[in-house]
């Protein structure tokens, strides 16, 4: 049966604001007044596929299997405009093994499509657990998209920022890596010093000048210098193995006035000529050479300090260069002091620490920074590939983050779509056995099938319901179409033309009910419970005693038993409402169970509201409700002026009162003449004469109501009013 209905963009209803009902028992009625949207609804079932309706859609599950049979007027003049139509094949009773055999085929059907519906059902959870499944996948992938939106690395999310399917495809598209040596970290460092407003090429760095080994090499530092051997001190120097004081107390020589600056006795022109004799030119020369050295390595010491605290230096911020240069300063300033010593006292002996290893440690981690920016400035030239180079990177980080989840999922999914194969085979399975039961239905239909019997049982109708003269009959030469005749008329299509509307109405519908118990094809293998019947309004232009037999016939042959899989009744008459109503289940559990009631509403745009077995009124009862939905904005306006005056005359008539509805409405048209059309327009005896109703112009329902009110008041049946608008 179809479960639902969506109505949208067609006719009077909204284009933007669908109307849904929820059609999922076996009778469908559905109750409003002409022009409120029933017709459409009805051909939007007649033909779904037309264009007309692309923004409708109903749910009905293997649709393929059912037939929709809709009789509106569109059904009318689509099978009664010829001369003659199509004759409808019902089952004889000539061949009591054949209709055994089909009804065996109907029941096994049954069957076998209750065991197909739990397959789908179980097929359709299936699918169901799967779409749970993809969705959490998706969404727990999704979740790191927080962590980088708006940050260094958000340029790697443009284009899959609001969407958790493109993001989740995007990352099924990535290749999976080993082990990258890159990190998150990584590359939103590099993405911030890509994207910095500041950023520009980078200098590289100069290398350290390593110029210090010649001095630290010098064989000097390990000569040991002492005085001459000239002088006959130099025995004594040499066994005192230090000559150095006597050299730094020489100078004062002069200045003592002839005594010895060491122990101040008179020293004697011989003793100090040869104390001077001690230190000749070649020793004099090895401390100017120390000396040169020590000038040279102080200088050059002092450079290299002010090169390595230049900015660019101090900027890296590198642990390991700053500890090489801490090692390289110390080391220069210990050989400083060595050298110091040595130009103290030139006999002994001194070694300096070679510096060539600081250097190269030193160098080596310049090279590796110079390296860097000379890839941050190769990049930089070609900013727009490298940011694309580092998204690349970033959905490769991505992809191995979630690869044990995806593994997880992907395996899950395996396994549903194992078990929805299994689900859709027996289905196939199935489907097969309910199509061989239909051939066998075929065969024998074919057997007993006819159009005899339908044309008798039109006959019979159309002589039961009180239509004199008319007769349907095999057309001859066609075995397989009707005519109507009439009289001594053959031509269907002449006499089908001379029916008044009522007459037409009464025929075709009789045809139609017909049809709905047979086919029009002989071998047709639709049986009843996969037929959904709609039917709109059958009573148009019938007199009451005629809506009773339409009445009884659609209950009797479409509802009584539920044989078929759905009706859906539409009318516009609330005495055929009440007629169809009766025959329904008295108990309310029973009736919930196989009905539902709709009444179909239209203000601006039409709408379908669910509706009550007691919300069903008489006339009189309708016309206030259409006051109350004016009120609550579900109708048209413009109904108000003639529902009012129906209501007046109605009433008042009823209780003998008209005389005080005439002076109570020509009280009100003199005490409002923004009013007095409106008020002569209700207080107007004939429906047919409308002169003023032109004049009214835009209504106003509330001001309108509250007028309508004061009639009550006026004449005293205020009570009436208040249980009527309760």
């Amino acid at each position: 049966m179809i479960e639902s209905i969506t109505m949208q963009g067609v006719a009077s209803f909204s284009e933007f604001t669908p109307v849904t009902i929820n059609t999922n028992k076996k009778l469908a009625i559905i109750y409003g007044h002409n022009g409120t949207g029933k017709s459409t609804l009805a051909r939007y079932l007649q033909n779904t596929s037309d264009s007309n309706y692309n923004r409708c859609n109903f749910t009905l599950p293997n649709s393929q299997d059912y037939q929709l049979l809709v009789y509106n007027t569109d059904f009318v003049e689509k099978n009664f405009s010829q001369d003659s139509f199509e004759g409808v094949f019902t089952l004889g009773e000539e061949n009591v093994a054949a209709e055994q055999a089909i009804t065996v085929a109907e029941q096994e059907i049954i069957s076998l499509e209750g065991q197909r519906h739990q397959k789908q059902q179980a097929k359709s959870e299936c699918e169901t657990r799967k779409e749970s499944k993809i969705r959490h996948i998706k969404n727990q992938v999704y979740e790191i998209k927080k962590e980088h939106d708006r940050k260094d690395l958000d340029h790697c999310l443009v284009g899959f920022k609001n969407s958790a399917d493109k993001f989740y495809e995007e990352l099924l598209r990535t290749p999976l890596l080993d082990s990258p040596e890159y990190n998150f970290n990584d590359l939103a460092r590099e993405s911030n010093e890509l994207n910095r407003k500041t950023a520009e090429k980078r200098n590289l760095l100069p290398k350290l000048s390593s110029n210090l080994s010649h001095i630290e090499t010098n064989s000097i530092f390990s000569e040991v210098i002492i005085a001459s051997r000239e002088s006959y001190l130099s025995s004594l120097v040499e066994k005192l193995k230090n000559s150095s004081w006597i050299d730094q107390g020489r100078v004062y020589i002069s200045e003592a006035e002839g005594k010895c600056p060491f122990c101040q006795q008179a020293l004697g022109d011989e003793l100090a000529k040869q104390i001077n004799s001690l230190f000749d030119s070649s020793y004099e020369q090895k401390k100017k050479e120390i000396q040169a050295l020590r000038d040279n390595y102080s200088d050059k010491t002092n450079e290299l300090k002010t090169q390595l605290s230049e900015n660019h230096f101090k900027s890296l911020n590198n642990r390991d260069l700053d500890l090489e240069k801490e090692k390289l300063i110390n080391s220069l300033e210990a050989n400083l002091e060595k050298i110091d010593k040595k130009l103290k006292d030139p006999s002994i002996k001194v070694s300096l620490k070679e510096t060539d290893d600081f250097f190269q440690s030193i160098n080596k981690i310049l090279e590796d920074e110079n390296s860097s920016r000379r890839t941050f400035n190769s990049k930089l030239e070609k900013k727009k590939e490298s940011l694309a180079e580092i998204k690349k990177k970033f959905w490769s980080l991505v992809r191995i983050k979630f690869d044990s989840e995806i593994k997880e999922h992907d395996k899950s999914i395996e396994e549903i779509n194992y078990e929805t194969l299994k689900y859709k085979d027996e289905i196939t399975a199935l489907t097969r056995s309910i199509e061989e039961q239909n051939e066998i239905i075929s065969e024998n239909r074919a057997r007993i099938t006819n159009i005899d019997t339908s044309i008798t049982n039109i006959n019979s109708q159309i002589t039961s319901i009180g239509l004199e003269g008319f007769e349907i009959k095999r057309k001859p030469g066609e075995d397989n179409h009707y005519y109507l005749c009439r009289g001594t008329h053959n031509s269907g299509n002449h006499v089908y033309k001379s029916l008044s509307e009522g007459e037409k109405t009464l025929i075709t519908y009789l045809y139609f009910l017909e049809l709905c118990q047979g086919s029009i094809r002989i071998d047709s293998p639709i049986p009843k419970n996969k037929k959904i019947i709609v039917i709109d309004d059958p009573i148009s232009s019938l007199s009451h005693n005629y809506i009773y037999e339409i009445g009884s016939l659609t209950h009797k042959k479409i509802i009584k038993g539920y044989e078929y899989s759905q009706i859906i009744l539409l009318t516009h008459s609330l005495y055929f409402l009440h007629e169809m109503i009766k025959y329904l289940p008295k108990k309310q559990e029973d009736f919930d169970r196989k009905c539902n009631l709709f009444r179909v509403t239209k203000n601006t745009h039409s709408n379908i509201l669910p509706m009550e077995r007691g919300d069903i009124k008489n006339d009189y009862q309708s016309y206030w409700q259409i006051i109350k939905d004016a009120q609550e904005g579900n109708t048209n306006n413009i109904v108000l002026p003639n529902i009012m005056r129906n209501i007046l005359e109605y009433y008042f008539s009823f209780v003998h009162k008209t005389d005080e509805l005439k002076r109570a409405l020509d009280e009100l048209e003199e005490d409002d003449a923004e009013f007095s059309s409106f008020f002569r327009f209700i207080n107007r005896e004939s429906h047919s004469d409308s002169v003023n109703i032109n004049d009214l112009g835009e209504i106003d329902s509330d001001r309108f109501i509250n007028k309508f009110r004061e009639v009550f008041l006026r004449t005293n049946f205020e009570e009436h009013y208040n249980k009527m608008m309760s």
